[in-house]
């Protein structure tokens, strides 16, 4: 039938999309806290939390701390920097400081200098596999010698 369909006339509001930009030109100082993704091709000085996806263009510059899901950079990058999941550095990208990161992918010449640090994910799967093999951890344990 024609014209049993019909579409709704309100715009989409959904944030699933939504990206927080800062255009090549723009220097932004301060704190910036997003649930959303956020691309920075300008200049950020400051404190940058989301949690979301950050991209930083070729053009982009953060001198600061950040904390994000994941990142992806073609930029520069410095300060104290937390990836939960996935920093990816680009074959332009230069990243110095304390970098922690939960997976790591790295381009032919990209730099990174600092202290570099896998999160605390290694250690929770090797607990988690302790916890599995409790006869094997008494099997381990120190026993008292015989005298």
């Amino acid at each position: 039938m024609l014209g049993t369909t019909k579409k709704s006339m309100k715009p989409e509001t959904s944030s699933d999309n939504a990206v927080n930009r800062i255009a090549k030109g723009t220097t932004f100082e301060g704190v910036l806290r997003s649930e959303n993704n956020v691309r920075i091709d300008g200049t950020f000085e400051g404190e940058l939390v989301t949690k979301g996806r950050l991209v930083i263009g070729n053009s982009g510059r953060i001198k600061g701390s950040v904390s994000c899901a994941h990142c992806e950079t073609e930029g520069e990058m410095e300060g104290n920097i937390l990836v939960q999941e996935l920093f990816v550095l680009k074959a332009s990208a230069k990243v110095h400081g304390d970098i922690q990161y939960g997976q790591l992918s790295v381009e032919n010449g990209a730099q990174a200098t600092g202290n570099l640090h896998l999160t605390s994910k290694v250690k929770d799967i090797k607990d988690a596999g302790r916890d599995k093999h409790p006869v094997a951890q008494k099997a381990n344990a120190q026993q008292p010698a015989a005298v």
